[in-house]
């Protein structure tokens, strides 16, 4: 769960603090050897008691040497590579600390907690049953136990394991509470994990368990709005295009059509509705409106509807989708394009920071007003693909998108079929805590597949596209809007070759 590993780091530093060593536990020592140390272990375990664990190190090494049979010093040596978190190599000499004779039981604890932190849990299985059998501090082992099943992915056993910590020792409470509120997260019970959470916060406001907790109820309330099984929205802009109907740079061929800049008004909408089967299934319907009014070229004016049904397969690390849309577009209140199409696309985590996206997506278009010439049909069939990647920065508020996509288009004119490369990035970079800028940038490059029969030549287009826009939170989910976007087509048939300018403002709400 991605909440979870956000907060991997305060779930280490919280069991830290258990600090289950020797300077808390004096007893430990019980069971060694009662005559009088050797001076090269004794002065080590100064050192180490008076946590000066770099000397202490190399002195306890020697000590081992010394007296290779020395529980005492084994003991001792392990405990200083744990303070110094390099838990591999304490695990050997905490081993010897329990195995070898006088025994040091309290070194079990150290033991358990050390190979819980490498991962080395069916040894961590064995030793945690040796010490409830031997009813060795049985609130801090089955704490223990409950961070280890909970690495094992036994949820609710874990949650057993905790509490019964709690029972036997209820000064343990804050920190069984924390794992606790941490396995229901794993099990995906947020309401749950999020009234501990709450709990913790309220028992001691300022302490470090306290921010734990309410960055996680943050992290919480952000998943529970991201889940919400019902999200809608709905834009207002004014827009300026000062191309409207894609006249050609060129002079020479352009035609004196009048005005070819306007004005408009465009309301877009989108509402989502997603059910979950069950944790790996879930179906999400869609539909989006977008609507455009010009104020003077009214020939242009657009609606838009577009269907959506998306079945989804949450995989271990990755989400696999298969949405099938359906778009209906209006031009001048006359039907001008149907366009039924379906795809499969696979989003995967790499890391916490960085997400890799694959698709693939086959569409029909159907143009409904007759073309000039049969040549000019561009009704047909496209196929295509791509892939991308996401880069996360800025604790996930920001990131960076590149894009490549392939697209092979088979129209029923001959002037149409094509084959078109895409390449885009986009950057999302968080100014400030309501401002967000949004910099796009893209070509695409399309090479007709045959000699344009009006032209004589094979038409090929690069067409460059940047935008920029900045959005400013004003109140919960609604945001001012400003956009620029610039398009450059470059054909080498002059009359598709073209500049153009969109200036929009607008305000998004979202629900």
């Amino acid at each position: 769960m991605k909440i979870v590993k956000q907060f991997g780091v305060a779930a280490a530093v919280i069991l830290l603090t258990l600090s289950f060593a020797s300077a808390v536990f004096s007893q430990d020592d019980q069971g060694s050897d009662t005559k009088k140390l050797n001076p090269t272990l004794e002065k080590g375990i100064g050192l180490y008691k008076h946590e000066n664990f770099d000397e202490a190190l190399g002195v306890l090494k020697k000590a081992r040497l010394e007296e290779p049979q020395s529980t005492l010093a084994s003991y001792y040596l392990g405990l200083t590579y744990k303070q110094m978190q390099n838990y591999s190599e304490a695990v050997p000499h905490l081993r010897d600390a329990v195995t070898s004779s006088p025994k040091i039981m309290g070194a079990l604890i150290e033991l358990i907690d050390c190979l819980y932190q490498t991962n080395k849990l069916e040894e961590a299985d064995k030793w945690i049953a040796e010490a409830e059998s031997a009813n060795i501090r049985p609130a801090q082992i089955a704490f223990l136990k409950g961070m280890v099943l909970l690495k094992e992915e036994k949820t609710e056993a874990a949650i057993a394991s905790f509490e019964n910590a709690k029972a036997l020792d209820p000064s343990m409470a804050q920190s069984v509470d924390y794992q606790v509120a941490t396995a229901y997260l794993k099990m995906g019970k947020f309401s749950d994990a999020k009234n501990v959470f709450q709990q913790l916060s309220l028992v001691d406001p300022n302490s470090t368990m306290a921010n734990f907790a309410n960055t996680y109820m943050n992290a919480i309330t952000e998943r529970e709005q991201a889940m919400k099984p019902f999200k809608a929205n709905i834009g207002f802009y004014w827009q300026y295009d000062s191309n409207v109907i894609l006249e050609p740079s060129n002079a020479t061929v352009a035609t004196d059509v009048g005005d070819v800049g306007d004005s408009r008004e465009v309301t877009t909408a989108n509402a989502e509705y997603k059910y979950r089967i069950n944790e790996i299934f879930d179906v999400k319907a869609q539909y989006f409106f977008y609507w455009a009014k010009q104020n003077n070229l009214g020939f242009y004016d657009t609606i838009s509807n577009t269907f959506v049904l998306q079945p989804e397969m949450n995989l271990k690390g990755g989400l696999l989708a298969f949405p099938t849309a359906y778009n209906i577009t209006r031009v001048n209140d006359k039907a001008y394009l149907s366009s039924p199409t379906t795809s499969a696309v696979y989003n995967f985590m790499v890391g916490n920071s960085n997400m890799g996206q694959a698709y693939i997506k086959y569409a029909y278009k159907d143009y409904m007003w007759a073309p000039t010439i049969a040549d000019e049909d561009r009704s047909g069939n496209d196929l295509g693909g791509g892939f991308g990647w996401y880069f996360f920065f800025m604790k996930n508020k920001g990131f960076l998108n590149l894009r490549y996509a392939i697209l092979k288009e088979w129209t029923d004119g001959a002037n149409w079929g094509n084959l078109q490369n895409d390449a885009n990035a986009t950057l999302l970079y968080p100014v400030m805590d309501k401002l967000n800028v949004t910099l796009t940038g893209g070509v695409s490059i399309q090479n007709f597949s045959n000699s344009n029969t009006i032209y004589n030549v094979y038409r090929h287009d690069q067409v460059y596209t940047v935008s920029a826009m900045a959005a400013y939170k004003i109140y919960k989910d609604s945001e001012i809007q400003l956009q620029y976007t610039f398009v450059k087509d470059s054909s080498n048939i002059s009359i598709y070759d073209y500049n153009r300018n969109v200036f929009s403002a607008g305000v998004e709400v979202k629900f």
